[in-house]
């Protein structure tokens, strides 16, 4: 028999009322079939498919094994430097109280190292630490007196001065507070330059100090004894100087807007040509030092000597 007579002759049921299949009807139902028993062709074997499963948890499980170690490691490493910092800074201040000079000083810089290596944490402290060793230590001066007790410049002791310099040159921006140096000894001290923004220096004694072009800011300098200090170029905007002892003080150059001068003390001051005087004073045309407003004539040509030398 032909080919097309078999398939022709194909049927559903039975007996006398059997119906043909169509060709149409068959080929469908094959294809069905073929790929319900075995597959598509493209579609991968069910082993083939669980190893492939199986290769990319273990990639995955692999991937997050080698995330975790990382994050243990790098755990693991900030302890230990955070450890080291700690360990740096306790040797640092076991530094600031020994006996000798050079190793006071070297206490000093490795706290400035410790401060800059940690800024969070150890910045704040460190500096707190370097003002109270200026505060406590500001009093005895260098060098010692002579035979008679007597020493015409005696600047801060080498290990305040270095303290000193390193507070003048803090990032300030990590600051947690103002700088507290109320009522320190700080006569003669170099401060050219620091930077002492909003710092608490009420009472302090600052005499004849180099603050040229220093900052301070809305700083604290209530009561002070700046007599004959260099303030040449010194940013003082909105700095508190009631009641301060500027006689003789150079002004030249400073910014004093804002400033408050009620009860200073500022005779022979050397005052910022064009700035505003403060009330009661005047500034004398030849010298430009302030001079009490009404004086006469001799006290106007008293103005060009040193304040201090016409009170001794």
């Amino acid at each position: 028999m032909a080919p097309h007579a078999s398939v022709a002759t194909m049927s559903l049921g039975s007996g006398p009322e059997q119906r043909p299949v169509s060709p149409r009807l068959a080929l469908p139902v094959g294809g069905w079939l073929a790929h319900h028993a075995v597959g598509p062709a493209w579609q991968p074997r069910p082993l083939a498919a669980r190893d492939a499963a199986r290769g990319r948890l273990l990639a995955l499980g692999a991937g997050l094994l080698a995330v975790g170690a990382l994050v243990v490691t790098a755990r693991s490493r900030a302890r230990s430097r955070a450890g080291q910092l700690a360990g740096r800074y306790a040797r640092a201040l076991g530094q600031l109280g020994c006996e000798e000079l050079d190793v006071r000083i070297g206490g000093i810089r490795a706290l400035e190292r410790v401060a800059r290596d940690s800024p969070g944490h150890h910045h704040p402290a460190a500096m707190g630490m370097l003002a109270a060793f200026i505060w406590e230590r500001s009093g005895p001066r260098w060098p010692p007196p002579g035979p008679r007790g007597q020493a015409p410049e005696r600047p801060p002791r080498p290990d305040v001065q270095a303290a000193i310099t390193t507070l003048g040159r803090r990032r300030t921006e990590r600051d947690l507070g103002p700088v507290y140096l109320a009522g320190a000894d700080l006569t003669d001290a170099d401060l050219s330059g620091a930077d002492l923004t909003g710092a608490v220096l009420a009472r302090a004694v600052l005499a004849r100090a180099d603050l040229l072009a220093a900052k301070l800011v809305r700083a604290d300098l209530s009561g002070a004894d700046l007599g004959g200090a260099r303030l040449t170029g010194a940013n003082l905007a909105g700095a508190d100087l009631t009641g301060a002892d500027l006689a003789d003080a150079d002004l030249a150059g400073a910014d004093l807007a804002r400033a408050e001068f009620a009860g200073a003390e500022l005779t022979g001051a050397l005052w910022p040509a064009g700035g505003p005087v403060p009330a009661g004073w005047e500034r004398h045309t030849g010298s430009g030092q302030l001079i009490a407003a009404g004086t006469g004539a001799d006290d106007r040509a008293a103005a060009r000597q040193p304040h201090r030398e016409r009170a001794s």
